[in-house]
């Protein structure tokens, strides 16, 4: 008996051990992902660096920056740093410059700036608003980039930050959710998943599940990077609307998938979804039988997958999601 408690004993460690390494690595990933930050929510490349087409003279003319397309849009430092310098004048409008070790980064056209001299700045966090002051055609964000004092091209920072994020998402992915961390998920969406069935009649399971499965249990880049929870691709009206998409290969290269501010965004467009002609024999289901609601919605082309009912319906049953359809019924 004392052989086998001891065992026990070391296994046990042998776990704790394992898990808080596992814990330690996810904290790794998570911290590298949240280093960098875009400049803007949504990139969209107007004009790149380089030599074109000055749009005031109409002669070629070398472009010293990046042009991103913007709306009055709050625009976020690249990585950790500080507020070098900030300032107005007739060419770069009113801009600011950050410094970031050996890197520096000027913003400009800006119609605000809402940072200070000296101020540390963290990857992320906002420092001005997009405008059109100075020498401007129309509103967007110019980006100039030094290194050690020589001129770049600004681009090579967004693909080091592309390359950064997918690097963590990768391993996110790889290293997977602990148990806990499936149960925050839930608990996290429950209530809106809840809502989501007063609202529109959609079992809460089904949309949990669905969310849980798409994304990876939030860990997929659509997820991370573009609150796509439920991978869904942008519509043609979505596009003519000009709604922000990311493009990534799919069932072909470059598939165009829909960008949402938050996941309650995402959540309200997928139950839209559902609401569509094409997935109208679900809606004779009752809200709490989520297994003829997940044939329906596989059967009228929402998955390719054949194991796509089996696996929402695994994860259903083993988190006993259908009790949320029980509460939403409920009063």
């Amino acid at each position: 008996m004392f052989q086998c408690n001891r065992l026990f004993l070391v296994i046990s460690l042998i776990v704790q051990t394992l898990c808080c390494q596992g814990q330690k690595d996810r904290d790794y990933w998570i911290e590298r992902y949240l280093s960098v930050s875009y400049p803007l929510q949504h990139i969209k490349v107007t004009s790149h660096y380089g030599n074109r087409k000055d749009p005031f003279t109409g002669k070629t003319a070398f472009h010293s920056g990046l042009d991103l397309k913007a709306r009055n849009e709050e625009v976020l430092s690249m990585f950790d740093g500080y507020v070098e310098q900030i300032g107005e004048d007739g060419r770069s409008g009113r801009y600011v410059v950050l410094r970031h070790g050996d890197y520096q980064v000027s913003y400009c056209h800006l119609s605000k700036v809402t940072a200070y001299e000296g101020e540390e700045i963290l990857a992320g966090d906002a420092v001005g608003i997009t405008g059109n002051t100075g020498r401007s055609t129309g509103e967007h964000l110019h980006i100039t980039l030094r290194y050690k004092g020589e001129r770049q091209n600004p681009y090579l920072l967004l693909t080091r930050i592309q390359k950064v994020r997918k690097e963590c998402a990768d391993a996110l992915r790889q290293d997977g959710l602990t148990d806990s961390s499936q149960v925050a998920f839930i608990e996290t969406y429950a209530p809106a998943a809840i809502e989501q069935q007063r609202k529109y009649g959609i079992p809460a399971s089904v949309t949990l599940a669905q969310m849980a499965l798409e994304s990876r249990w939030g860990t997929s880049r659509l997820a991370m990077l573009d609150n796509n929870y439920f991978g869904i691709k942008a519509s043609t009206r979505w596009l003519s609307d000009g709604r922000p998409y990311n493009t990534y290969d799919d069932d072909k290269k470059d598939e165009k998938f829909c960008v949402f501010s938050d996941a309650l965004e995402s959540m309200e467009y997928h139950s839209a979804v559902l609401m569509g002609e094409r997935y109208r024999r679900c809606r004779a289901f009752a809200p709490d039988d989520w297994q003829n609601w997940l044939v329906g919605i596989k059967e009228a082309g929402y998955a390719t997958s054949n194991a796509y009912v089996r696996e929402c319906s695994k994860i259903i049953v083993s988190h006993q999601l259908h009790r949320f359809d029980a509460v939403a019924m409920t009063d």
